[in-house]
This record gives C-alpha cells, sequence and structure tokens, in this order.
C-alpha cells in the first residue's frame, strides 16, 4: 500500500507542476515525500529560497562601520529586504491559500506549518524556490553523566576543578591588572535557564533583551530540564563555578526536550537581532558577542550554515560541542563540523586525558576537528532544581562553555574588536599540550602525540596562556 501512494504521489507531482520531471518533485526532500505519501498526513515545512545570504554577507563584510551597532544594523536590514523580495511570490502564494508562515530571514528561509501534500507541491513549483523539506528535532548533546542534585557546601576559593584546569582566575586577575572597562555580553541556545538561580541571578542582562522562548513565549528565564543552567554556570556563574563571571548573560530557548529547527533558528535571529521577550521592540544593538552551543545531530549536515555566516557578519564568536559519540574517528557532530567555521570543542578530564564519550575527528569532507578541548568530565555547575542547588555532569556540552568562557575573556582584553580568526588562533596559541594524556589513538595518520589532532585539537584551553599572548602581541 506504501509503494502504491509513493507512485500515486510522484505521478501527481509531475502532472500537476510545469514542465513535469525536474520541475518540482526533485526539489522535495525524500523525508518528505516519503511522509506525504499518507494522503491525510500535514507536515511542518522548511521552503528554502534559490537566492541564499551570501551575496549579501559578502558586500556586509567588505564595508567598514563606525560602531558595532551599525554593522549590527546592516546586517538585520539588508538581510530583512532581501528576504522580502526573494519570499514575496510565495508568500502572496500562501495568502491566497489562507495559510500561515513565518517568514525566516536570517536564512531566508519560510516556515509553514502543517502542510499538506497539495500545497507542497505548490510551494516547490515556484521558480524562486530551491527545495522544500521537511522540519526536523535535532538532540542535544545530553550529558552521559548528571549526578544527584545537591547543595554545594564549601565553595573552593579557587574555583571548581575545571576553572583552575583553565586558569580562568589567573586570567581575570591578569585582566584586571589591566584596568580595562569592556562589557561582554555572552549567551547560550539551550534548554534555557534558571535566571534565580545564586550563580546567575546578579550577571543576568535583565533591560529586556536577556531572554527569548521562541516555544512559549515566557517573559522570564526558565529551564525545566537543567542542561542549559548548568552550561550557563560554567560560563559566567559566580562562586567558583564560571570561567568569566564579570560577563553579562543573555539566553535563548532552543531546545524543550529535543531542539526543533525552527527554534533553533528564532534563536540563531534573535542572537543576532535580539527583541523584547514577547517578540517587539527589535533592538540589534543588543545582540551578544558570544554564543555557546551544546547541541547537535550527525556529522556532515549544513542546514544551520547560513545562520553562522550571519553570526561571522555580525561579529558574534560561535562555539559548538563537539558531540558524544565517544573516540572513533569521524564521529564529529554538525554543526560543530560546520564549514562556515565555528570553534569546536572536545571533552578533557581532570587528568588530562581525552573523556572517553568526546567525539572525534577528522569531518566528513577531512578536516580536522575539534579545534581545541576543556573540561567536560564530572563539572560542577548550577541546578534548575533550586536556587542553590548544584550537580555534577559529564559530556562535551559542559566543555564547549568553558571555552565560551575563555572567549569572553580574551575578548575583554582586547584594546580592539576581534573577529572569529583572531580568537580561534589565541585559543590554539595558548592551549596546553604536553600534559595531555596520549591513549595511543589516530586518526587519518595523525597520532594524539601530535598537535593539531583529531582527538584533543590544538590542546586543551589554558585561559591565562592565551590572554599573555594577546597582551604581548598588543604591546
Amino acid at each position: 500500500m506504501a509503494s502504491f501512494l509513493l507512485t500515486s504521489v510522484t505521478v501527481l507531482l509531475l502532472s500537476t507542476t510545469p514542465g513535469g520531471r525536474g520541475s518540482s518533485y526533485h526539489k522535495i526532500s525524500p523525508q518528505l515525500s516519503k511522509s506525504l505519501t499518507k494522503q491525510e498526513y500535514t507536515a511542518n515545512v522548511f521552503v528554502t529560497f534559490s537566492q541564499g545570504t551570501e551575496s549579501v554577507l559578502a558586500t556586509i563584510s567588505a564595508k567598514s562601520f563606525p560602531s558595532r551597532s551599525a554593522r549590527l544594523d546592516q546586517v538585520h536590514d539588508s538581510l530583512v529586504s532581501h528576504a522580502a523580495s526573494t519570499q514575496d511570490d510565495t508568500i502572496q502564494l500562501l495568502a491566497q491559500e489562507g495559510h500561515p508562515y513565518k517568514s525566516i530571514w536570517i536564512t531566508n528561509q519560510l516556515y509553514v506549518p502543517d502542510a499538506t501534500m497539495d500545497l507542497v507541491i505548490k510551494l516547490a513549483s515556484s521558480p524562486d524556490v530551491a527545495y522544500v523539506s521537511q522540519e526536523e528535532v535535532i538532540p542535544l548533546h545530553q550529558p552521559v553523566y548528571r549526578g544527584p542534585v545537591r547543595k554545594r557546601g564549601k565553595v573552593r576559593p579557587s574555583g571548581e576543578w575545571g576553572i583552575m584546569k583553565i586558569k580562568a582566575n589567573e586570567a581575570r586577575s591578569l585582566l584586571k591588572s589591566l584596568g580595562q572597562n569592556v562589557s561582554i555580553v555572552v549567551s547560550s541556545i539551550d534548554t534555557g535557564v534558571r535566571g534565580t538561580h545564586e550563580a546567575l541571578s546578579s550577571n543576568w542582562r535583565d533591560d529586556g533583551y536577556g531572554w527569548y522562548d521562541p516555544y512559549d513565549k515566557s517573559a522570564l528565564p526558565r529551564d525545566k530540564d537543567g542542561h542549559g543552567t548548568h552550561t550557563m554556570g560554567t560560563i559566567c556563574g559566580s562562586g567558583g563555578i564560571g570561567v568569566y563571571p564579570e560577563a553579562k548573560w543573555m539566553a535563548c530557548r532552543g531546545c524543550k526536550g529535543g531542539c526543533t529547527q525552527f527554534a533553533l533558528l528564532s534563536c540563531a535571529q534573535w542572537i543576532a537581532c535580539p527583541t523584547m521577550a514577547n517578540g517587539t521592540k527589535r533592538d540589534c544593538s543588543k545582540a551578544p558577542h558570544v554564543v555557546s552551543n551544546s547541541w547537535g545531530g550527525g556529522g556532515g549536515r549544513n542546514w544551520f550554515d547560513r545562520a553562522i555566516g550571519v553570526w561571522h557578519a555580525a561579529k558574534i564568536i560561535p562555539l559548538f560541542s563537539n558531540g558524544n559519540e565517544g573516540t572513533a574517528c569521524n564521529t564529529t557532530g554538525s554543526p560543530a563540523d560546520s564549514k562556515n567555521n565555528v570553534i569546536s570543542v572536545g571533552s578533557t578530564t581532570v587528568d588530562d586525558a581525552l573523556s572517553f564519550f568526546s567525539s572525534v575527528g577528522p569531518t566528513f569532507d577531512g578536516r580536522m576537528k575539534p579545534d581545541v578541548s576543556a573540561p567536560g568530565s564530572n563539572v560542577l555547575s548550577a541546578s534548575h532544581k533550586g536556587d542553590s542547588e548544584y550537580q555534577p555532569m559529564s559530556g562535551t556540552s559542559m566543555a564547549c562553555p568553558h571555552t565560551a568562557g575563555v572567549a569572553a575573556i580574551l575578548l575583554a582584553g582586547s584594546k580592539q574588536e576581534m573577529e572569529y580568526d583572531r580568537v580561534l588562533q589565541l585559543l590554539a596559541d595558548g592551549a596546553d599540550t604536553k600534559s595531555l594524556l596520549s591513549g595511543g589513538r589516530g586518526c587519518v595518520g595523525v597520532t594524539d602525540k601530535v598537535f593539531p589532532n583529531h582527538q584533543f585539537g590544538h590542546g586543551r584551553v589554558n585561559a591565562f596562556n592565551s590572554l599573555t599572548k594577546l597582551i604581548k602581541e598588543s604591546e
């Protein structure tokens, strides 16, 4: 029966689109075509247009701007205008059909919920449309271990083990000695944050632009999972759990159980040009400097690349956890393996060995990943269960925020605005390698004793070393 229905769909597609085979059927993803073999089925779909965002971003990158705010406004305004012009005919079609949609300017796509087979055929028939695909749910990089929630007890003056290992406190002291007063805003796309937690309540950016929830439109930061509270605590929590507690934080709830593509792209768009929690009063000047991401799926996928490209144009530094698929070669996930350049982070233990779960490169097209590694095994951070509760977790999700915090320190220590390439180079140049324990592993002829490699990347991050290099090179 399924075979008959699939044949029927194919015949219908070929007979109702101009030009027959090749005019529209090839524009519909195989997954969506399979789903639509059920005549009663509807699907949430993305309409991707042939005109991408690359030419717009290239024009912006070639310009100089008097301020960060001016650049951010230009990125937003140019992409909104580009989306309006390329999406107009398809939007008119949807209006005629009386069907709801959301325009996503950051990737020049339309999100169309509950689309029928007939509507998908019409959408694919437009010459402006490159393809129509079904929305997917992208997994969190779930921790491989979640310890018991507990009161923290005695606070370690020098910080938790990961903070000590990467010499975050030494870097913060050095930063203070410079006398620079640069305000850095960090962000995450995750399950949310318990904004009232004692380690995070004082440095939430509470000006109305510090929180967005595309699922429930909640007014204040919240987290029903705990993953996001834990990661933000590691980036900038106070009391010795965070790398850089002097930073302000903002967060977008991209994951609710899983992470829908629409929510993730809505968050990516909000990061590039924030609104208030209710989606109004857009103010691009509120965009953060760093965005940490501890989610992703299987490797070799590029659906998020356009969004990453916009972050680069906006000078927002993107970081991704490398994945928890173990130490076999070619296990790096996406978007950590994005060709659009993200800082991907593997996980290390308290003994400076590679964590048993940490995904390994190379990417499907042979590039070296991860870029760097950071503490990720048995990391204590804030819990969503209570304002004074803490929990240990293990995963590359815990490693990525350590590195995001170091990136924030470097941005704060620079006398001028830094771009992605410069931040990555400083992380790589300052990384520790001599203390790392070899597991005798190697991929494509590169052993984990030679740096960079596909296990540790350039090494385990060291905030003090990287900041010291920045200062010396700026003198």
